[in-house]
C-alpha cells in the first residue's frame, strides 16, 4: 500500500498560513485606524457644528439689541464692551425686569415748543430712553489663567431713576486663536465703529484641538432720535 502525500494544490503550506495571517493583521490594523479616524472626525464635526450654532445664536442676541439703538455707541478702550441708548422700554417693578413696548404701537409726534419730533406709546405717553451696556466679561482677571481668555456676554439695561436689570446673552465665549502678530489670543467678543456701522467680532473655540469659528458682521446704525424729524 503506497502512502499518500498531499499535493501542493490540495493543502495549505506554512508559508501560505503566515502570509494570510500577516494580511489579516494588516487589514485589521488599517480598519481600526480608519474607524478611529472616522470617530475623531465625527467628534470634531460635532464640536465644530456646536461652536457654529453657539456663535451665531450669541451674535443674533447681540445684534438684536444693537439694532434697537438710538444713539452713537460708546466703546470701552478695549472694545470689549459698549453702551448704547434704547427706546421703548418700561420697567416692571413687580418682576424687576424691562418690558419692551411693541414698536408697531409707537406714534411719532411733533413738539411745537421744542421744535422736534418724539415718540409716544398708544396712550400718548412719551417713550423713555434707557441705557444698555453689552459686555464680554472675562471669567478670570488673571492673564495666566485659561479662563482669562473666555467670558460671558452680559446685557445690562438701566435708567436715570436707578432701575436696572441684567441678563446673560451667551456663556463661555472665547478662543485659542492668536492675533495677526501671533503674540496674543483674540478676545471672545469685541466691537468696532466704522462709519454708521458697528462691527461685531465673535470668536469661539472651546478646545485647543477644535477648529476655531469666527463671526464678523456689520450692524448698521439706523435709529437716531435726532434724525427722526
Amino acid at each position: 500500500m503506497n502512502p499518500t502525500h498531499p499535493r501542493p494544490e490540495e493543502g495549505t503550506t506554512l508559508l501560505e498560513i503566515l502570509i494570510a495571517t500577516t494580511v489579516f493583521v494588516v487589514v485589521l490594523g488599517l480598519s481600526l485606524a480608519l474607524a478611529t479616524s472616522f470617530a475623531r472626525f465625527g467628534s470634531d464635526a460635532d464640536a465644530d457644528s456646536a461652536a457654529q450654532f453657539d456663535a451665531h445664536r450669541s451674535f443674533m442676541r447681540v445684534e438684536s439689541l444693537l439694532r434697537q439703538g438710538w444713539s452713537t455707541p460708546v466703546l470701552s478702550p478695549s472694545g470689549e464692551s459698549l453702551e448704547i441708548d434704547l427706546l421703548g422700554y418700561s420697567y416692571d417693578v413687580t418682576t424687576d425686569q424691562w418690558d419692551r413696548i411693541a414698536p408697531e404701537t409707537w406714534r411719532r409726534e411733533y413738539d411745537l415748543a421744542l421744535g422736534q419730533y418724539h415718540f409716544e406709546d398708544s396712550s400718548g405717553i412719551p417713550l423713555s430712553v434707557v441705557q444698555c451696556s453689552i459686555e464680554w466679561q472675562r471669567l478670570s482677571s488673571d492673564p495666566a489663567s485659561d479662563d482669562y481668555h473666555f467670558g460671558d456676554v452680559s446685557c445690562t439695561i438701566f435708567d436715570s431713576l436707578g432701575n436696572s436689570s441684567s441678563s446673560t446673552l451667551a456663556t463661555r465665549i472665547g478662543t485659542y486663536q492668536l492675533n495677526e502678530a501671533g503674540t496674543d489670543r483674540l478676545p471672545g467678543l469685541f466691537f468696532e465703529i466704522q462709519g454708521l456701522s458697528i462691527v461685531v467680532n465673535l470668536n469661539l473655540q472651546r478646545e485647543s484641538d477644535h477648529v476655531p469659528y469666527s463671526v464678523r458682521s456689520r450692524v448698521k446704525r439706523r435709529n437716531f432720535i435726532e434724525d427722526s424729524q
